[in-house]
């Protein structure tokens, strides 16, 4: 595999100055930082040569107030939390999915795949598979954390569309939408009519709620930034065009950003008009 072409280089390079930066204003705003999965691409990369690559970010990442909750790319690292052998510091600041008062609410951080009809054994497996293509395909090394990977999001993308279809199939899918209009509100379904893969994980996420588990889903997975209602907040992606984030004041009250090298831009995106 060749190295990075100099346009690669830069446009690596200008992604983490942003990442730093960003995490200069975390410790700016004296914030705690919750990483909610797909930190470390280990669907492409084993995790001793992302270590190697990043072990400059990581160092400061462990220095800092930091909670790391993982992914399905990265839900082999699940099994590190509260073991003593660690292959970096970074490490002790792993959990699992958990609740936190903010204010007056309980806000539940987690990823998002644990609801996600698509993610199966089964899925995982062509995950892997596509991920191992989509490493051959780029001709370059390293681009395995905090990276823009057209070509790997591009065949993930295509993916899952082949397994909904497959799902549609199967009527899985139509299994799921009755589930999740017994779940919800009809007023609410009517607005969600974009996607039905949408349906089942909010739907999901409605009846937690309903149930008294949290009050606000903070989640991540679907790389779509954005909002519905009062309860549901996306923190999206670093690895597309825009690298966005939740800012949780103190109070609870929530904002969505995307992070620019001017700093914060709000980002009023409703995921489900």
């Amino acid at each position: 595999m060749g190295d990075r072409s100099p346009k690669d280089n830069l446009c690596q390079g200008n992604r983490e100055a942003m990442f730093d930066q960003f995490l200069d204003y975390v410790a700016d705003q004296r914030g705690q930082l919750v990483l909610l999965g797909d930190v470390f691409e280990l669907l492409r990369y084993p995790l001793d040569s992302i270590i190697a690559r990043r072990r400059r970010l990581l160092d400061r990442l462990a220095r800092m107030d930091t909670v790391y909750v993982p992914g399905n790319h990265d839900e082999d690292l699940a099994s590190l939390i509260d073991a003593e052998d660690l292959p970096h510091p970074f490490f002790e600041r792993m959990s699992r999915a958990f609740v936190q008062h903010v204010g007056d609410k309980r806000f539940r951080f987690m990823h998002g795949h644990e609801v996600d009809p698509l993610i199966t054994s089964r899925t995982q497996s062509i995950s892997r598979m596509i991920g191992a293509v989509a490493c051959l395909l780029e001709f370059h090394q390293g681009s395995c954390i905090l990276s823009n990977d057209a070509i790997t999001d591009a065949l993930l993308e295509i993916g899952e569309h082949v397994l909904e279809i497959w799902a549609r199939i199967t009527r899985r899918m139509d299994r799921a939408l009755r589930e999740c209009c017994n779940r919800m509100p009809g007023e609410q379904m009517t607005r969600l009519r974009r996607h039905i893969r949408t349906h089942r994980m909010l739907g999901r996420f409605h009846q937690d709620r309903a149930e008294g588990l949290y009050d606000v889903a903070i989640v991540g997975h679907t790389h779509k930034a954005g909002f519905f209602e009062d309860w549901y907040f996306n923190s999206g992606s670093w690895t597309g065009l825009n690298s966005n984030f939740l800012k949780i004041s103190p109070d609870g009250n929530i904002g969505v950003f995307d992070w620019s090298l001017h700093g914060p831009q709000s980002n009023d995106t409703c995921i489900a008009v």
